[in-house]
C-alpha cells in the first residue's frame, strides 16, 4: 500500500492573501517510518507522472551540504560523499557502484528563464539507467520541492522511455538535486539518448486548522482556497482506535496532481503518529483524493488535540523544455555484472515458483520468476544471503505484460560485491497461506447504532465480529487475538447476483501482525444481514525456505 508523503516536518512557506485561521508553522525535517514497509524501489520513488495516486507519508527534506558544486570538479568524488539515503530510499546500489568509480561523467547544462539544470553523472548497467542532476535558479523563491509535468529518455530509435525522480532541496546552497531512474537500459555498449524535462513547478507547504468531533459521524468542511474546494471526514470506531476516512474534492480540477492533501493531528504542537499504517491517495468513487488514518482513541480524547489539512500549494512554474543530448556508456558497469542460469524450482504449500536467473550488476541483484499468472508464493519477505550479508529484496510483481513472470530485486550495499564464486542463498520469510473453506455465514441480527458483537470459528480460529450502523451505512470488524490468524480478506453481503462486497475502510499490510479489518456495506437500511467470507488468512512468521543459488 505504497510508496505512500506526509506533511510532518517540512518549510512551510506563508500563503498570500491568507484567511484569519491559517498558519504556517516551520518543521525543520521529515519523515518516512513506512520505508522498511513498502515492497520496492520502484514503489518508494515519486512517479514522473503527476496523476499518479499514492500513499505521500515519505517526502524528506534533506540538508545536502556541497552535491552541485562537488560534483562539477569531480563527479564520482562527489557522489561518494553525498548522502544518497537522504536522496532516494533505495540508493544502496548506486552508492555502491560510484564507489568502485563507475559512475560515468556527463556535466552537461541547459538554462531556460534563469532556471539552469545540470547533468553531472550518470550510471547504467544491463537493467536500468540512472540519472544525477542539479537545478540552481534566479529570481526564484527557495521551496521545498519541485515538480515536473515531464522528466524522460527517448532512445536513439524515438522511443520514449520513463522513469521516477526524486528533488529535494540544499538549503545551504540554494539549490535542488534530484534523481532520475529508468527501468531501461541500453541494448549495445555504447548508445545516444535525449534526456527531457518540461514544466517546472515550485510548491510550498500549507495549512488551515479546522475542528472534528472524532466520535461522530462524518463532518465535511468547506475549503474554497488554493483550488481546494471541501474536505470531509468519517471518523469510524475500531475497538482501542479511531479511523478517520477522509475525502477531499477540488474546484481546479489540475491541483489534483500537486496538492496530496492530508490529515495532520497535532497535541501541545507535536504531530501525533498513526497507530496503525495508513494510506492517503487513493481516487474516490466520484474522484475525490482520500485517505485512511488511525490513532488511538485514547489520544484523541485529550481536549488538546488539534486538527489540520495538511496540503501542497504552487508557487511558481516555468513552461519550458530542458533537452540534454546525452551519450550513455555501460562498458565500466559490464565489467563487474555476473550472470547465471538457475532454473531451480521454489515450492511451499502447493505453490511453485521457478527461478529462472540471476543477474548481479555493481548496483543490484535481479532474480527473474516464471509462475502460474498471478500467482502469489505464500512466503511474504524475500531475502539473499550473500556470503553471510542479508539483503532485504522486494518484488515486482508482474514484468511488462506478461503476469506469469516477475522478479526479485536486491540493492548491493558498498563494500558487497558479487562474482562467479560468491555464495548466494536465496531466502524467503513469513509463511501467509490463503483459505476458502469457511461456508457458513456470519448472522447479524439487530443491527443499528449500538455496537454489538458475536463470535464464531473460521477455520478453527475464534474470530470476533462487532457490528454497527453509522451515517447510513453498516459498519463490520472482524480481529482475532490469535496471532496465527492472518485476517479475513474479504467479506461479501447475500448470494448470487445479489450479492455486495464490503468495502474495507481499514488499511492492513500484509506480514505486519495485524489481523483487525474494517469493511463498510453502505446504504443499509435493514436491521440483519447475511455475511459471508470470500477467504481468509493464516500466518507463521517464523517460517523459513533457503535455496542455494551460487558457491
Amino acid at each position: 500500500m505504497v510508496e505512500y508523503m506526509g506533511k510532518k516536518d517540512q518549510t512551510f512557506i506563508p500563503l498570500q492573501n491568507a484567511e484569519e485561521h491559517m498558519q504556517y508553522p516551520d518543521f525543520d525535517a521529515m519523515w518516512n517510518r513506512l520505508e522498511t514497509q513498502l515492497p520496492g524501489p520502484e514503489a518508494n520513488l515519486l512517479p514522473v507522472d503527476q496523476n499518479a495516486q499514492k500513499r505521500l507519508r515519505a517526502r524528506r527534506v534533506a540538508m545536502i551540504a556541497a552535491l552541485t558544486a562537488t560534483l562539477a570538479a569531480t563527479p564520482v568524488i562527489a557522489a561518494l560523499s553525498y548522502n544518497w539515503d537522504s536522496l532516494v530510499p533505495y540508493s544502496a546500489g548506486i552508492r555502491s557502484a560510484l564507489q568502485q568509480g563507475l559512475g560515468q561523467s556527463i556535466e552537461k547544462s541547459v538554462t531556460q528563464d534563469g532556471v539552469t539544470l545540470t547533468i553531472h553523472t550518470a550510471v547504467v548497467d544491463d537493467y536500468r539507467t540512472v540519472l544525477l542532476y542539479s537545478l540552481r535558479m534566479k529570481g526564484k523563491a527557495a521551496t521545498g520541492e519541485l515538480q515536473f509535468a515531464k522528466m524522460e529518455l527517448t532512445d536513439s530509435q524515438g522511443r520514449i522511455i520513463g522513469g521516477q525522480q526524486k528533488t529535494v532541496f540544499n538549503k545551504e546552497r540554494n539549490e535542488w538535486s534530484g534523481y532520475f531512474e529508468a527501468d531501461w537500459a541500453p541494448e549495445d555498449l555504447e548508445t545516444d539518448v535525449k534526456f527531457s524535462i518540461r514544466n517546472v513547478r515550485a510548491l510550498s507547504m500549507a495549512e488551515r486548522e479546522f475542528s472534528l468531533n472524532p466520535f461522530e459521524g462524518k463532518q465535511e468542511y468547506a475549503i474554497g482556497q488554493d483550488g481546494i474546494e471541501k474536505l470531509s471526514i468519517k471518523p469510524v470506531p475500531e475497538g482501542d482506535n479511531v479511523l478517520l476516512s477522509t475525502a477531499v474534492t477540488f474546484s481546479q480540477p489540475e491541483v489534483k496532481s500537486w496538492a496530496r492533501p492530508e490529515i495532520g493531528v497535532y497535541k501541545d504542537g507535536v504531530k501525533l503518529e498513526e497507530s496503525l499504517p495508513g494510506v492517503v491517495g487513493k481516487p474516490g468513487e466520484n474522484g475525490e483524493y482520500t485517505g485512511v488514518l488511525h490513532y488511538r482513541k485514547s489520544d484523541l480524547q485529550d481536549n488538546n488535540v488539534k486538527y489540520k489539512l495538511l496540503y501542497n500549494r504552487q508557487e511558481w512554474q516555468i513552461d519550458k523544455d530542458w533537452t540534454f543530448d546525452l551519450h550513455l556508456d555501460k562498458q565500466k558497469m559490464l565489467s563487474g555484472t555476473v550472470k547465471k542460469e538457475l532454473h531451480i524450482p521454489m515450492e511451499h504449500a502447493g505453490t511453485t515458483y521457478m527461478l529462472e536467473q540471476m543477474t548481479a550488476t555493481p548496483t543490484q541483484i535481479r532474480i527473474t520468476v516464471k509462475r502460474e499468472p498471478y500467482a502469489r508464493f505464500p512466503l511474504l519477505k524475500n531475502f539473499l544471503d550473500i556470503d553471510g550479508t542479508l539483503l532485504r529484496g522486494s518484488e515486482v510483481p508482474k514484468v511488462g505484460d506478461k503476469p506469469e513472470e516477475l522478479r526479485y530485486v536486491f540493492e548491493l550495499r558498498p563494500g558487497v560485491q558479487v562474482t562467479a564464486e560468491t555464495p548466494v542463498t536465496f531466502v524467503a520469510k513469513h509463511e501467509m497461506i490463503e483459505h476458502r473453506d469457511a461456508k457458513d455465514p456470519i448472522r447479524l441480527t439487530g443491527i443499528s447504532e449500538e455496537k454489538k458483537t458475536i463470535t464464531t470459528l473460521v477455520g478453527g480460529y475464534s474470530v470476533k465480529w462487532t457490528y454497527f450502523k453509522q451515517d447510513g451505512n453498516l459498519y463490520l470488524q472482524s480481529e482475532c487475538d490469535d496471532p496465527a490468524f492472518g485476517k479475513v480478506n474479504q467479506t461479501y453481503m447475500g448470494t448470487g447476483a445479489k450479492s455486495i462486497e464490503g468495502k474495507q475502510v481499514s488499511v492492513n499490510l500484509s506480514g505486519e501482525g495485524i489481523n483487525s479489518v474494517t469493511k463498510e456495506y453502505t446504504n443499509f437500511s435493514g436491521t440483519e444481514a447475511d455475511i459471508y467470507i470470500f477467504w481468509y488468512y493464516t500466518e507463521n512468521p517464523d517460517k523459513e525456505l533457503r535455496i542455494k543459488l551460487n558457491g
